[in-house]
């Protein structure tokens, strides 16, 4: 009995490890012929070239990228408000800052959705006033904070966001940030191109490597022009996932490219915070995505959908609360036409690598 039952184990075994070896050939095989055709790594110069301004002056910005590189970032000191001021003089109230010297490329909206992240804000705004100005970028950086204690919609936000920079300034460009990455590289530039540019492509928590090539999250620039184009993200992904799958298959599904920086350039280091809980829905929804793209976004004036309870201009930002209400008691209302749902097949290819 006991020799037949080591007998069995055996066979087992040998079926598992030819099972593991088979399937980790197969992901090879996958990963090498699932080139990620709609993406390119482009170099931070070219954005000058390709800024969307037709001029053959010499009065636009310059920056000698020799002198520009890696800086010292420190994510674990909180520096104080008053600190960061004193370190910014010139920068006007509202966090605005414009080159007084030359002619900026374009006017830049840098838009952090926002709720109890004070010690994070604070490193981030450390970095990134001085990061900017050494890039001789026109900018104004808005916290838009979502009131109350809700779920959080982090896609809602940055169109709020949006809509709302636009009705201080008519910027040309969007850079949508998560408040708790830090960028390193100072040739890493904060300008859009023809396309949507990922700048998040290496962070330290990942051992400075892309999560995948699809991958969209964190620090994205895209054009004012684009962004309404694709119809902004979609404002039904309540909790933490998949808003940032979602805006990255809108991007490539209206014809343009998912861009990046070089690794060794577009690195971050993520501050240390507690990570919200995972919406257990964002999948569904994810599957359902090329159905609502067009309808699920800033054209959707329900879900657009928000009061702002305040604005304010202060020294290092500025500040828009608003209410964005709360999400329908039952997510299945996305979710009931499954007929464009995307195949397993597309949800994986998407992934991996």
């Amino acid at each position: 009995m006991l020799k037949f039952l080591m007998c069995r184990y055996s066979r087992i075994k040998l079926f598992l490890i030819q099972l593991a070896v088979t399937i980790y050939l197969f992901l090879v095989g996958f990963a090498m012929f699932n080139y990620c055709n709609h993406c390119a790594v482009t170099s931070p110069e070219s954005l000058m070239v390709n800024s969307g301004v037709e001029t053959s002056d010499n009065q636009h910005c310059k920056l000698d990228f020799s002198k520009l590189g890696l800086k010292e970032v420190n994510k674990f000191d909180e520096p104080s408000e008053e600190s960061i001021i004193a370190a910014n003089p010139h920068l006007q109230k509202g966090g605005k800052w414009s080159p007084k010297d030359c002619i900026p490329w374009q006017k830049v909206a840098i838009i952090l959705p926002y709720r109890d992240r004070q010690h994070p804000l604070r490193i981030f705004l450390n970095r990134i006033h001085p990061m900017l100005q050494t890039q001789k970028i026109d900018y104004q950086i808005f916290i838009i904070e979502q009131a109350g204690t809700g779920q959080f919609n982090r896609g809602k936000l940055f169109n709020i966001g949006f809509m709302e920079a636009l009705k201080q300034q008519n910027f040309d460009c969007m850079i949508f940030h998560d408040v708790d990455l830090i960028p390193e590289d100072d040739r890493n530039l904060y300008l859009c191109d023809e396309h949507g540019r990922h700048l998040e492509t290496a962070t330290d928590d990942l051992r400075y490597h892309l999560k995948y090539y699809n991958y969209a999250g964190g620090v994205l620039a895209i054009s004012s022009q684009n962004f309404q184009r694709i119809n902004g993200f979609a404002n039904s992904y309540w909790g933490w996932g998949n808003e940032d799958d979602d805006f990255s298959a809108r991007i490539t599904e209206s014809g343009l490219l998912l861009t990046r920086p070089p690794e060794l350039i577009g690195r971050y280091q993520m501050v240390p915070h507690k990570k919200n809980s995972r919406s257990s829905s964002g999948n569904g929804m994810f599957f359902g995505w090329r159905r609502r793209w067009q309808t699920d976004g800033l054209n959707n004036p329900q879900g657009m959908n928000y009061t702002v309870i305040k604005v304010e201009e202060l020294p290092l930002y500025t500040k828009v609360l608003v209410d964005i209400g709360h999400p329908p008691p039952d997510m299945n209302i996305y979710m009931e036409d499954h007929s464009k749902d995307i195949s397993l097949w597309w949800f994986l290819s998407f992934y991996y690598p």
